[in-house]
């Protein structure tokens, strides 16, 4: 018998193209951190997981958007956005007079606006905006 892939859901492949890609982005930047070489590889191959999980969500067989979930996912991107326009403003002032550089933190801020769009959307998919 012939066995046929399943569509991924909408909310399946928006847990993988946000909240997982955002997880393995956090990895990275926290394996960044550490000056050793072998730890920085590491984070690296967090980085792999993250493409591979971009190319699953683009080319996978999925189920169309329908009307909710695309409400849904613009309400959770927007919140995000003020989220992490906030956060830079907060870090950019804290590193005037803090001696921690800046492009450390890039990775952190990647990690955020994956990982929340995906966990509000799934949070709004339950309980509706």
């Amino acid at each position: 018998m012939k066995k046929t892939k399943e569509p991924l859901s909408v909310t399946k492949r928006y847990t993988i193209r946000y909240t997982i890609n955002g997880i393995f982005w956090l990895l990275y930047s926290v394996f960044s951190l550490v000056p050793f070489k072998p730890i920085r590889f590491i984070g690296a191959l967090f980085l792999i997981l993250a493409s591979v999980c971009s190319f699953i969500t683009l080319f996978a067989k999925q189920e169309p958007d329908d009307e909710m979930s695309y409400e849904h996912i613009w309400a959770a991107k927007s919140i995000t956005l003020e989220i992490l326009l906030c956060t830079l403003m907060l870090v950019g002032i804290f590193s005037m007079f803090i001696s921690f550089p800046f492009s450390k933190a890039y990775g952190f801020f990647v990690a955020l606006s994956q990982i929340l769009p995906g966990l509000l959307f799934s949070k709004y998919e339950k309980e509706g905006c």
